[in-house]
């Protein structure tokens, strides 16, 4: 066993394991916010990333196959590595009843040894929650695909997987923030989102949900969601919250709550945390999503704070276009490649009408028979007049 694989006492009942250089970075993020966090450990197929962490359990694989320089950007090649060293890897799990798995997709290391631990865990009879970073536009098509491939193979192993889309951070890091920023960015708040959790979840907390809300919430999700994390601060802390909720990126502006099935609110205060800001922040966000929805609560206490309130929300998303419903018509927007359902009594016929929700339809043209380029839950093949509802006067011709 080499020096990054010594073992930590398996105490508590949560185990944090980050997963590649993003996953890794938040992991060590996570321990330098929350000192007193449970079992936190980092593995990667890259020697040297690896012994640039401090603080956390590190746990390198792939040595026989990979002799230290990482897969290259091939989820095989780490897969192979994570299987290698399964037993190294297994002994992660021992004693643990949640394991979170916080990974940046799209690269090697972290689309293949990310499904590889979440079907472990399964096996090992752990509840699974996947928290992944997905890639930045500039990232290139390549780790895109590569990221959506890892994704899936996610969906189909863990009891759920929280989103954090790094393209939506853009909105809240300034222009001139440099790259290294922006990815920091999203490591901080997959920390946060996870320490918050763990907060509610624990004993120290005020009003909890247990395993088992857990467990019904993920499954109610489908086990498909995405999450936020706002704060406040001053007299106006809570109003200050529910502001940032209504703006945050990374929930569409609501849209992804008006949307969702199910959500959880995890409120965490200090000492002062009154019951009145703690009904107004469930009130606001209960009115902000879909009527009807699946919702529980959690309150936690961190006795450090004493003017600060942050709330975090998991809302489920069934699909990666699904806020796109709460301004559609009530229908969700297809990704491509996806397929309209079938009409009960014919297929689609040359000349077909497009809903849009927006008109009554549109003639579809040169993009008959062709699946629409959806992006951020707009249909580019509508002009863009019909998709802005700008009004268009029809020109008077001479002599009409």
């Amino acid at each position: 066993m080499n020096e990054f694989n010594k073992s930590l006492p398996a105490e508590g009942s949560l185990v944090v394991i980050g997963i590649g250089d993003g996953g890794g970075n938040a992991a060590q993020a996570l321990a330098r916010l929350w000192p007193q966090a449970p079992r936190v450990a980092a593995v990667n197929t890259d020697q040297q990333a690896l012994a640039q962490l401090d603080g956390i359990e590190r746990v390198y694989i792939g040595e026989k196959i990979l002799k230290g320089a990482g897969a290259g950007g091939d989820p095989r090649l780490a897969k192979q590595a994570a299987e290698s060293d399964s037993e190294q890897l297994r002994a992660l799990f021992h004693g643990a009843n949640l394991a979170i798995l916080a990974v940046g997709l799209g690269g090697g290391t972290g689309s293949g040894v990310a499904p590889f631990l979440a079907d472990m865990a399964r096996k090992e009879g752990v509840l699974t929650l996947c928290v992944a970073m997905l890639p930045f536009e500039f990232e290139g098509a390549r780790r895109k695909e590569q990221a959506e491939r890892g994704l899936q193979a996610i969906r189909d192993l863990a009891d759920g997987v929280i989103c954090l889309p790094n393209q939506r951070l853009t909105a809240l890091v300034e222009d001139k923030a440099n790259i290294q920023e922006a990815f920091r960015r999203a490591e901080a708040m997959l920390a946060a989102g996870i320490c918050d959790l763990w907060r509610i979840i624990g004993s120290t907390s005020i009003i909890k949900f247990n395993f088992a809300d857990l467990r019904a919430f993920l499954h109610a999700a489908k086990g498909n969601c995405i999450f936020c994390s706002c704060e406040g601060s001053g007299e106006r802390r809570a109003e200050e919250v529910l502001e940032g909720i209504e703006r945050n990126a990374l929930l569409n502006g609501c849209q992804a709550l008006a949307a969702a099935d199910s959500f959880a609110i995890c409120i965490t205060g200090g000492e002062n945390l009154s019951i009145a800001e703690v009904d107004r922040l469930v009130k606001g966000i209960a009115a902000r999503g879909r009527p009807g929805a699946h919702a529980i609560t959690g309150v936690g206490c961190e006795p450090g704070w004493t003017d600060k309130i942050r709330v975090t929300i998991l809302a489920s998303e069934t699909d990666q276009e699904l806020a796109a419903r709460a301004t559609a018509g009530g229908r969700p927007a297809r990704t491509a490649g996806a397929k309209e359902p079938r009409d009960s009594a014919r297929e689609a016929e040359p000349g077909d009408m497009v809903q849009t929700g927006l008109f009554d339809a549109v003639e579809q043209g040169r993009f008959k028979g062709v699946n629409p380029t959806i992006i951020d839950g707009s249909n580019l093949d509508i002009p863009s007049f019909i998709r802005r509802r700008i009004q268009v006067q029809k020109a008077k011709i001479a002599g009409s």
